[in-house]
């Protein structure tokens, strides 16, 4: 028969053991600074972060991306605004797709364009400024944008993932 007190003892150790295992893991993951490679395979390349940051902003940078929905493939062509954020100096890199109801935002006149206003809607006369902010018209808010990541010095964004931007 087993004594209380080797039982005790023996539960202890099983249940730290336990502990120790099951904590491992995630301490070795927390310490880990390899940084992990992003999939890509669905995601608009835009080209090397050298090239982007080059050049005059805001600019018009196009793209093409397969992208695979259960079975069927499509191929998309469009194109994102690219500017510097005033906060970082980061790239900003907006949607072109009006926040009002959807139609594509493309560059304004030149008059407009001395008037503050860089992006235009067609559709329903909405105004964005060069950082995608609505300054006139319809539209209910900024133009949305795109979280990018780089991987092998490209830029990558998930075109299906556009990220809402509140005023």
């Amino acid at each position: 028969m087993l004594k209380r007190r080797d039982f005790l003892s023996k539960s202890l150790k099983g249940t730290v053991g336990l502990f120790a295992v099951s904590v491992l893991p995630i301490g070795l993951a927390a310490c880990s600074d390899d940084k992990r490679n992003i999939d890509t395979s669905t995601m608009a390349n835009l080209g090397p972060l050298s090239e982007l940051e080059k050049g005059e902003f805001p600019k018009k940078v196009p793209y093409k991306v397969t992208i695979q929905d259960a079975w069927e493939e499509q191929e998309m062509e469009s194109f994102v605004y690219i500017n510097k954020d005033k906060k970082d100096n980061s790239l900003l890199i907006m949607s072109p797709i009006c926040t009002h109801l959807g139609c594509t935002a493309g560059d304004a006149d030149v008059k407009m364009q001395e008037n503050g206003v860089r992006f235009y809607c067609p559709c329903h006369g909405g105004q964005y400024d060069e950082y995608g902010i609505n300054v006139g018209g319809p539209p209910p808010r900024p133009l949305d944008t795109f979280e990018s990541f780089v991987q092998d010095g490209n830029i990558y964004i998930a075109v299906l993932s556009p990220m809402k931007r509140e005023n």
